[in-house]
């Protein structure tokens, strides 16, 4: 049996989230023991060939039994190509949810013609149950069409390290406690509680940074290091420098950066937003986003965790989540299908 893997990432792309889904899934299941032969395409290199929208012209079914396209953006290239049986995962619909954000003629495009082709596929990954009930009331998806498969992360690369070491690594003071944001500055990634949460710690301990990094702009001000891209070699040392993790998101998909954070030891503070409660479980402090003093709780739980040390708790909750997991629960998946 035949398997093709449509991914949206190139060979030439840095290492990013949905690059990193699409290479460990690949990888994990050509590690496994079962009858299928799994291939993949890539999108071309180039600004015009290599877009998004063309790219749909040149994905293929090459004879497969099966086509997985890995980003649900991928998957207007069922109106060029026609796959025996079409498998999408579904990673968020941000888009949908926050128009403001398309910046562009391609994005616009994409998520006009993608919640369409999404209701061709014979079966549909959600990254977490918040998609899933995202794609039911959003898309009008049927339930029973939808499979959860939670992402995974690598414990031998994300792991506890030396926090001081990894504090020089970056040139901070290891005198200093350091909270870390990683993360894009799109609406929904609520960099202005960021900004409020820290004015307001600065007021109560003057021994703390907040370290920004990611995609988008640098986030500017006393006590504020923005080291912008940071390579996926150095992730798991950046995070191994903060004392805390930081994330304010409304809307997410999934949540790698928290999983991650939580993988090397470091405490998390975090939204009770969208699947953030599927990751984090117990083993962080959730901040109730609708409350009135949801600011002075984002501050109250930074400040009970800036001196903790290593989160054995966080730890354990990351060990649900691993890349081989992924890959056998999506192999159960093809299997729904050849059945």
């Amino acid at each position: 049996m035949k398997i093709i893997h449509w991914n949206i990432s190139k060979k030439s792309h840095p290492m990013y989230a949905l690059r990193k889904y699409e290479d460990e899934l690949f990888r994990h299941m050509k590690g496994l023991k079962h009858d299928w032969d799994i291939e993949r395409i890539r999108r071309k290199e180039g600004k015009i060939l290599g877009s998004t929208v063309f790219s749909w012209l040149f994905y293929n079914s090459k004879d497969a039994d099966l086509v997985h396209a890995t980003s649900q953006t991928v998957a207007p290239a069922v109106y060029f190509h026609k796959p025996r049986r079409f498998i999408v995962t579904v990673h968020d619909l941000a888009p949908l949810v926050y128009p403001s954000e398309i910046s562009d003629t391609s994005l616009r495009i994409q998520f006009m013609l993608t919640p369409r082709t999404l209701k061709k596929a014979d079966r549909i990954i959600a990254i977490s149950r918040f998609t899933k009930k995202e794609l039911i009331k959003l898309v009008e998806i049927k339930e029973e069409k939808i499979s959860v498969v939670h992402q995974g992360v690598d414990h031998d690369k994300y792991k506890p390290m030396d926090r001081v070491r990894c504090k020089e690594h970056f040139g901070l003071d290891p005198r200093k406690k350091h909270i870390l944001v990683v993360s894009s500055i799109l609406e929904h990634k609520r960099m202005d509680l960021v900004r409020e949460v820290f004015n307001k710690i600065k007021t109560i301990r003057g021994d703390v940074e907040m370290i920004k990094a990611g995609y988008g702009e640098s986030l500017e001000g006393e006590g504020i290091v923005s080291i912008g891209w940071v390579p996926e070699a150095e992730m798991p040392v950046l995070y191994n420098a903060a004392d805390v993790y930081l994330h304010t998101s409304e809307y997410e998909g999934f949540g790698f950066p928290i999983l991650e954070a939580m993988a090397c030891g470091v405490s998390v503070v975090v939204s009770n937003c969208a699947s953030i409660p599927e990751v984090v479980g117990n083993a962080g402090g959730m901040v109730d986003f609708d409350a009135e003093d949801m600011v002075d709780q984002f501050v109250d739980k930074i400040l009970n965790c800036l001196d903790k040390g290593l989160d054995k708790k966080a730890v354990e909750r990351s060990m649900e989540f691993s890349w081989e997991k992924t890959a056998k629960e999506t192999i159960r998946v093809y299997e729904k299908l050849r059945n």
